[in-house]
């Protein structure tokens, strides 16, 4: 790790979770909820994706943050442009504004951005580090255990970057490292 690489404290933004994903107190905890939470609708909030973005959004410089994942269930964690669409389905098939790591309920990862590809991982990744290389337009992921490379996507970031998590099965659970 290079040592202009700054390691983050990653809070998750209340104002732009979907409003089936809860958030613990301190935000740095997401899951999906079975009901809609009672939340108000405003432009920054997810509404048909379950998606929530970091608090904090990167328009320089290089910046790491871990996560740790539950052992079941669908999720997707990366990095997401500012203006990702809120208000309407988000394909992370084939995502213009999405660069991430995704886990089917299969067990299947897939690179998640404009082509999206099936990953030959073996066993369950429980904590990972994702590296943002804004101005190298980089997002790397590494298992966080060993810090073996899972995969790199390629960018070019010309707006502000944010963390990004998705959550699509009622048995995932994602836990924001400090």
């Amino acid at each position: 790790m290079d040592t202009d690489t700054h390691g983050c404290t990653v809070t998750l933004d209340p104002q732009t979770a979907n409003d089936y994903l809860i958030l613990s107190q301190g935000c740095k905890t997401v899951w999906l909820g079975a009901v809609k939470q009672n939340v108000l609708d405003t432009p920054k909030r997810f509404t048909i994706s379950c998606s929530v973005l970091g608090t904090k959004g990167f328009t320089s410089g290089r910046h790491y943050w871990e996560v740790e994942v539950g052992v079941k269930g669908c999720w997707a964690v990366g990095v997401a442009l500012e203006s990702v669409p809120r208000k309407e389905p988000l394909n992370l098939h084939r995502s213009e504004k999405v660069w991430a790591l995704q886990v089917n309920g299969w067990g299947q990862y897939r690179a998640v951005c404009m082509t999206s590809e099936v990953l030959a991982l073996s066993g369950r990744l429980q904590r990972i580090m994702v590296c943002l290389d804004y101005e190298a337009g980089q997002v790397t992921f590494y298992n966080a255990k060993d810090m073996r490379p899972i995969l790199q996507l390629e960018a070019t970031f010309t707006e502000k970057v944010f963390p990004y998590f998705w959550i699509s099965s009622g048995d995932s659970l994602i836990w924001l490292c400090d």
